[in-house]
């Protein structure tokens, strides 16, 4: 990070203040999910009614609010027989399509061990319980909530308690006018599948950094010297004729530097921008000249793009925030380039000169 504290100083580290960390990069997982646990029904005598049931869950985590997921559960349920009058036993399973809310992603979105879900689906149930139709399948809605515990990078632990409301045909115990409900208490285990995505490696750029504050600092040591320099003196018999070595002063100004695909000006590097304005401010009579550029890697129409984009940039800061007449500025763009700093990175550049 290079910064400026006006336009004839050397450049030096500014220590930085402690700033909230972002939030991390969300990456969506695919999850396998198995639970085991219990299930009654909805009716008179429903605690001599409890049965094992088994459920398997399919889904993607989406964005970090929200998951989908398929899920089908199947149980040998117990329920009161409407044609013997007998506890009796029968098959079904539930096949259910569910949006899943995280809700405390919902209030702030970090990385946390648990996560507390809000879930609602739809499907479909099969039975083999004897009914008055002919059809074994009935609509399904369903309702309940999930706490999610992220043991690892692949593993979670899942608490789960739903309700699911089918017809009244579903156990065979005909009640006009009302449905059918279902109530599952899971434990739950999870196989997480983040997807893959590109790590990139932030190399360490003080070294080049350095020089090329020292190469400016010689620069400006180069300018004083033209600056002070003597006009030369010929001299010749009876008649003596100075010549004057017109040098014309050019500086060349702190660098801004852009991150990759970017034209905003970071919050360090608006400080090499303030150093420009202060030299500016006083030499009035100067001008100064901006080029944007962009690293080679990339498509040659987006980097003459940003290159045009970052050289605007730093001059509507000048105007705008530091008060200097545009009528002083031009702007240009450089387009891709390799040439002016030896590492790719740094060529993502405006450079100033003033004249």
């Amino acid at each position: 990070m290079m910064t400026a504290m006006s336009a004839n100083a050397q450049f030096y580290e500014v220590p930085t203040k402690k700033e909230k960390q972002p939030a991390p990069e969300f990456v969506p997982s695919w999850f396998v999910n198995l639970q085991g646990g219990i299930q009654l029904p909805n009716t008179p005598g429903m605690g001599r009614l409890i049965a094992p049931t088994f459920s398997l869950n399919i889904g993607r985590n989406i964005i970090p609010v929200a998951t989908g997921r398929l899920s089908v559960e199947w149980c040998n349920s117990r329920v009161f027989n409407e044609y013997t009058g007998e506890k009796g036993t029968f098959k079904f399973a539930t096949y259910s399509a569910d949006a899943m809310l995280n809700i405390l992603n919902c209030i702030e979105y970090r990385e946390r061990p648990l996560s507390l879900y809000f879930i609602a689906g739809v499907g479909c149930n099969w039975s083999a319980m004897k009914t008055t139709n002919s059809s074994h399948f009935s609509p399904n809605v369903r309702l309940g909530g999930q706490l999610d515990w992220r043991v690892n990078r692949n593993l979670a632990l899942n608490l789960e308690y739903r309700a699911d409301n089918t017809n009244d045909q579903f156990n065979g115990r005909l009640e006009t006018g009302t449905h059918d409900w279902y109530t599952s208490i899971l434990l739950g285990l999870s196989l997480v599948l983040p997807d893959s995505k590109t790590i990139i490696q932030k190399e360490d750029n003080s070294t080049q950094i350095a020089t090329l504050n020292d190469e400016i600092n010689r620069l400006r040591a180069e300018n004083a010297e033209l600056k002070n320099r003597k006009p030369e003196v010929k001299v010749e018999t009876k008649t003596v004729e100075v010549e004057k070595k017109v040098v014309e002063r050019i500086a060349v100004l702190p660098f801004v530097f852009f991150d990759c695909g970017k034209t905003t000006i970071s919050k360090h590097q608006s400080l090499n921008v303030k150093a420009i304005a202060d030299y500016m401010k006083s030499n009035k009579e100067t001008t100064v000249a901006i080029t944007g550029y962009a690293s080679p890697e990339g498509k040659p129409e987006l980097n003459q793009k940003l290159s045009e984009e970052r050289a605007k940039a730093v001059a509507k800061m000048l105007v705008e925030k530091y008060g200097i007449d545009a009528d002083r500025i031009t702007t240009a763009a450089g387009g891709a380039t390799s040439d002016i700093l030896p590492e790719a990175d740094l060529n993502r550049v405006c450079v100033s000169v003033a004249k």
